[in-house]
């Protein structure tokens, strides 16, 4: 496994720094000319290498539009609307390495707009005797009409669709009236503010109202569907004794999702480019009774324990639950030993504003959250509530009285309230009365489940400045945001700088992180990074240059080890420092025939600044070089060709007290070559990759296919490759076969 861990982290890297260009233009042709009321951007990625789709972004006229993008491993694309008359300039950055065309967009009149795209794709990957076919089909469509009414629909269809898994297939339908009324159906990725709801699919109505200075939006559906569970995996069991003394199968629910509801509204007052104020709420809860307690042909592996056997089983047998009647009985969900179901609410308040012509921007949340871990039983009542805070029957909650408190069952429809509440009392409640030892203000700031954060922005002079603090307590939770990093203090300030008619960009920032948050935190986990780059753009004939350092200083607070109970000592102490460089240098150049050149160079370097550490410690240092080259040339002829190399070498820890180097070689040829005045683009290449050091392995692939425009707006595309893998003196053969048909209109 530590093995395969450092294969992943090496290739990781190498890909992350790949400078791979064979990217195909199919929509819009560089310097052509389309109509603006729907722009298709369009571009083939199978002749791009180790594709890390977190790193592709698309610009229109240097503004990021890769949300409204659709990404694969085959090609990207972007259908927009009513696009500006005029020039305009698209640049795709695909592992760091751009690609750049112009069109240009005329305006015509219409009352019915309208454009889409229907795409089918099969794919095929074999591994040894292990196959995988997958099918999907897309179809996007965008319509207007009079200039009031505007539809759009999604939906990808494939076949990795299963009951057992969280949906895949996508359905959407969007609905516009001017731009007053927005209504979406099905699938969709909302984001209501930072800290509620922040682009996790949902699945059912999302309404947008806008009027002047008034909006209104209101969201309802599931964030998750229930999933009952394989019938193989559906239950685990124990043998258990009733009260008669007699034998039977105490099942317990196991392999579950419970469908989980959500809704979400958001009102605000302003115009989003000049000022605006909003009010959001989150409500999201597991539904009980979704999930199944019995499922009939679900199925246990019977075997007696050293508790005893069940009468009238056979020992080694598989059973389903209709088989075992009256032998076995299934517990009840509050005793599941799955995770519970759950019941979130979520208020913020938000604030922004532009200054001068947007050359000032502010704006900032506050949010406030209340979790349930395990809503089964219900709500407390007062008196329960009385004894779980304070371990006495007073009717009193510190110096409040109870009885002015409503009673948690009232509250049931909006949170449910009971010992599983996190947090239970949302802020220390010693900040109150005329006996406070805590200071309000801390209590309110340091309350485990507030979060908040304040940007200003400024740009004037081609001084682009940024300053950011945001904290997000420990028991802050959104389930409609489950990506939010909680726990964490983070306060940043960023300066980018253009000089010279912006051949030269400077970029300079500094960013502190903690999780000090809490009042009684003894070990603070502190992490500091400083950045500096520039961007060098000479001009034309020249190369261009890209740097950046980063140094990152990790401390958990720990300065003395752990002595354990048997006297021994454990080590838990962080202190590292890690700087990463990074160059890349990129010319074009004429010899013979037209090149484009790519340089990069990486380095890692992770240092402990603990000495003296035991001989079994797993060291944290580590240290990592890349070098990568890639060179693209086209020739007098339509060839193209493209040819990368990169190296790395890696000296990192391997166990306790064990260290161990690795080292990769990967290079890359591929060619493509167009027949038939551009209609069909013939592509090929080899791949070969060699590691030594801890990991023994070796990598052949060669690689072929086609793009064939069959008509104007139909395309086909196709792809097959190869590949023989060994590794520690185990070999593995791979097919991948690739196609996928697309008529646009």
């Amino acid at each position: 496994m530590r093995a395969v861990l450092i294969i992943i982290t090496i290739f990781t890297t190498i890909n992350l720094i790949n400078a791979q260009s064979e990217v195909l233009i199919m929509s819009p042709e560089n310097e052509s000319v389309v109509n603006n009321e729907s722009v298709l951007i369009a571009a083939s990625l199978l002749g791009v290498q180790n594709i890390n789709s977190g790193s592709v972004r698309l610009l229109l006229d240097g503004m990021d539009v890769t949300n409204q993008a659709y990404v694969d491993s085959d090609m990207i694309s972007c259908l927009l609307n009513d696009v500006e008359p005029g020039d305009h300039e698209i640049n795709l950055f695909v592992n760091g390495s751009p690609t750049r065309w112009v069109f240009t967009a005329t305006a015509t009149e219409s009352n019915l707009k309208y454009s889409g795209r229907i795409r089918s794709s099969s794919s095929m990957d074999q591994i040894d005797d292990q196959t995988l076919n997958i099918n999907k089909m897309t179809l996007d469509f965008k319509g207007s009409a009079y200039d009031w009414l505007s539809v759009r629909t999604n939906l990808k269809l494939t076949s990795q669709e299963n009951s057992l898994y969280q949906p895949r297939n996508i359905y959407g339908l969007q609905l516009g009236l001017k731009d007053i009324l927005t209504l979406r159906l099905g699938d969709s990725n909302p984001r209501v503010s930072h800290f509620t709801m922040n682009g996790k699919r949902i699945r059912g109505m999302d309404l947008d109202f806008t009027l002047g200075w008034f909006n209104f939006r209101f969201l309802n559906g599931e964030i998750n569907r229930a999933v009952q569970g394989d019938l193989s995996n559906a239950y685990s069991f124990d043998i258990d004794t009733d009260e008669f003394g007699e034998k039977y199968i105490s099942l317990d629910r196991s392999g579950y999702t419970f469908t989980q509801n959500v809704s979400s509204a958001r009102l605000s007052f302003g115009k989003g480019d000049i000022f605006q104020w909003g009010f959001n709420y989150m409500k999201a809860r597991d539904d009980t009774s979704s999930v199944d307690p019995e499922l009939m042909n679900a199925q246990i592996f019977y075997e007696s324990d050293q508790t005893g056997s069940v009468e009238g089983l056979n020992s080694g047998t598989v059973y389903t639950i209709n088989e075992l009647g009256t032998r076995a009985r299934v517990l009840d969900g509050s005793e599941w030993s799955g995770s519970g179901p759950k019941d979130n609410l979520v208020v913020s308040s938000d604030i922004g504003m532009n200054l001068f012509n947007k050359r000032i921007r502010l704006d900032g949340e506050v949010a406030f959250s209340m979790t349930n871990n395990n809503i089964w039983g219900g709500p407390l009542s007062l008196a329960e509530l009385d004894t779980l805070i304070d371990d006495s029957v007073d009717n009193k909650l510190s110096s409040f009285d109870l009885s002015e408190f409503p009673d948690p069952s009232d509250w049931e429809e909006y949170l449910i309230i009971n010992s599983n509440l996190s947090p239970l009392v949302p802020i220390d409640i010693n900040a109150f009365g005329d006996s406070s030892n805590v200071d309000l203000m801390d209590a309110i700031f340091s309350m485990p489940s507030l979060a908040y954060r304040g940007r200003a922005i400024t740009n004037f002079y081609g001084n682009y400045f940024s300053i950011e603090y945001s904290q997000t307590g420990p028991e802050f939770n959104s389930l409609a945001n489950p990506y939010l990093v909680k726990n964490k203090r983070e306060w940043a300030i960023t300066d980018k700088v253009k000089l010279f008619r912006n051949r030269l960009m400077l970029n300079f920032g500094y960013k502190h992180q903690d999780d000090d948050i809490l009042t009684n935190v003894e070990n603070v986990k502190t992490q500091n990074t400083l950045s500096f780059g520039f961007n060098a753009l000479p001009g034309a004939g020249l190369p261009t240059l890209n740097f950046t350092y980063r140094s990152i200083d990790r401390n958990n607070g720990i300065t003395e080890l752990v002595v354990l109970p048997d006297m021994t000592t454990t080590d838990n102490r962080e202190k590292t420092q890690t700087n990463n460089l990074m160059l890349n240098v990129n010319h074009r150049f004429d010899l013979v025939w037209n090149h484009s050149i790519s340089g990069t160079f990486v380095s890692i370097d992770k240092e402990d600044k603990f000495s003296g550490r035991a001989d079994d410690f797993v060291d944290p240092s580590m240290s990592t070089s890349v070098i990568n080259v890639s060179l693209i040339t086209r020739y007098n002829v339509p060839l193209q060709t493209s040819l990368n190399v990169t190296s790395n070498s890696s000296e990192l820890s391997t166990g306790p007290g064990q260290r161990g180097t690795q080292d990769f070689l990967t290079a890359n040829l591929n060619a493509e070559y167009p027949f038939l005045g551009k209609k069909i683009l013939a592509n090929g290449g080899i791949n070969y990759a060699n590691g030594s050091g801890v990991v023994e392995m070796s990598w052949f692939g060669v690689k072929g296919g086609f793009r064939w425009r069959v008509l104007n707006d139909l395309s086909l595309n196709a792809q097959g490759e190869f590949r023989s893998k060994e590794t520690a003196g185990i070999s593995k053969n791979t097919i991948i076969a690739r196609a996928n048909l697309e008529y646009s209109f």
